[in-house]
């Protein structure tokens, strides 16, 4: 994925206009010019008329707090900032998570290290993977057939939107039979049924992601590979101490402990129409219209906002959508020479209805993760088809917004 990116970059000409190593701290509205000013970490500031921000989800990663983590005699780093400098060849390794990067990495490392403990917050659904491969028949079809590659594409796409319906409540009587086939896999994956016991979840499948790996059941069910299922309390000189007592010595940990995934926009300070704060305005959760623009920061666009992740489809054709939106507004801004900012009664109406779709949902039943906060709001998933979010956002509504003189 990341190579097509970087060639449709090149091939349509943004990548000499991307501006590297280059980190954003601070972002102000000035409203007698309507224009953002933009500080930057060297302390240069920059003006511009509109602001797209479009700093991802999973980007800043989360250590715990804990107490002794400063007296650990070993290495220890997170998942998404691997040190290559640290040969796990013999040692004992300690894995903080049983989420998505754990599943990648314990499997990759099992055959390698003495001794691998697995400290497992909550057991994840994991199902089957299938690495489709095109043969060189196929590929050379698709390159002379005209559409057969557009139609693969379509269909494909077709195939994940169609399960949409899992996350919704009403889908509960057909859920049963996706438990009964993932416990299925646990069962012949796994031999020993204490182990089985502990990476059963207790909860829908479907209101989180549903992990797919071959290999992730059979590496716990390694000799040497043990699964905690208590929480660390602290680290220690040789390891960690669970909640419950238990010290598990280690000369590696890794800690696969996630992202601040509800943390929408930080760490930069953004602050909108009369001097409002947005992560002030956040502190219950993020919220915007359509995940895209929030009321008091006008000509600010995010991609990948508020309630605009899926489980079900591709992200990509969502940010596609995000950015056809942000386009549209910003066309408008530039010819009428007026910024835009979403009513906050228009920006209300929207979230009381989302969170009243979310409830119909399997995401407020009680799920583990990241997509809900402290308190239970869900900030992270659309409650739709990806259909819906494309008509959603097909074109920009100019009554929901007000308007504002833009100095050149």
């Amino acid at each position: 994925m990341g190579a097509y990116l970087e060639r449709t970059a090149v091939k349509y000409g943004v990548a000499p206009k991307v501006r590297t190593d280059t980190e954003v701290i601070a972002a102000t509205f000035d409203e007698d010019s309507g224009r953002w000013e933009v500080e930057l970490a060297d302390g240069e500031k920059q003006w511009f008329d509109g602001l797209i921000c479009a700093t991802g989800q999973l980007s800043r990663p989360k250590v715990p707090v804990l107490a002794g983590l400063d007296a650990f005699a070993g290495k220890h780093f997170h998942s998404a900032e691997w040190d290559d400098s640290v040969d796990l060849t013999g040692k004992r390794v300690a894995i903080v998570g049983s989420g998505a990067s754990a599943v990648q990495i314990v499997p990759a490392i099992a055959d390698r290290v003495r001794e691998l403990q697995v400290i497992q917050r909550s057991p994840n659904w994991v199902g089957n993977k299938w690495n489709h491969k095109t043969n060189p028949r196929s590929r050379r079809l698709l390159r002379i057939v005209p559409g057969l590659a557009r139609a693969q594409h379509n269909l494909e796409w077709l195939w994940y939107e169609s399960r949409v319906p899992i996350i919704f409540n009403g889908f509960d009587p057909l859920r049963v039979g996706i438990h009964a086939w993932l416990r299925w896999k646990i069962r012949r994956e796994i031999s020993d049924p204490e182990l089985r016991r502990k990476v059963t979840p207790d909860y829908k499948a479907g209101c989180n992601r549903l992990l797919p790996s071959n290999d992730w059941y059979p590496a716990l069910d390694r000799e040497h590979v043990s699964v905690h299922t208590e929480g660390v309390a602290r680290v220690q000189e040789s390891g960690l101490v669970l909640d419950d007592g238990t010290e598990v010595d280690a000369d590696v940990i890794v800690w696969c402990t996630g992202f601040t995934a509800t943390e929408y926009l930080a760490p930069i300070d953004i602050t909108g129409r009369d001097g409002r704060k947005l992560h002030t305005e956040w502190k219950t959760g993020p919220e915007a219209y359509l995940g895209i623009t929030v009321s008091g920061y006008p000509n600010l666009f995010m991609i990948y906002g508020p309630n605009t992740g899926s489980l079900t489809n591709t992200i990509i054709f969502l940010l596609e959508k995000q950015a056809r939106y942000a386009r549209l507004a910003l066309e408008h801004s530039v010819r009428t020479g007026a910024w835009l900012d979403v009513r906050g009664e228009v920006q209300d109406a929207y979230n009381r209805d989302l969170q009243n779709r979310l409830a119909g949902t399997v995401f407020t039943s009680g799920c583990p993760g990241w997509y809900h906060t402290e308190t239970g709001k869900v900030v992270a998933v659309w409650p739709g088809s990806h259909i819906a979010y494309a008509r959603a956002t097909a074109r920009v509504d100019l009554a929901a917004y007000e308007t504002g003189s833009r100095t050149k």
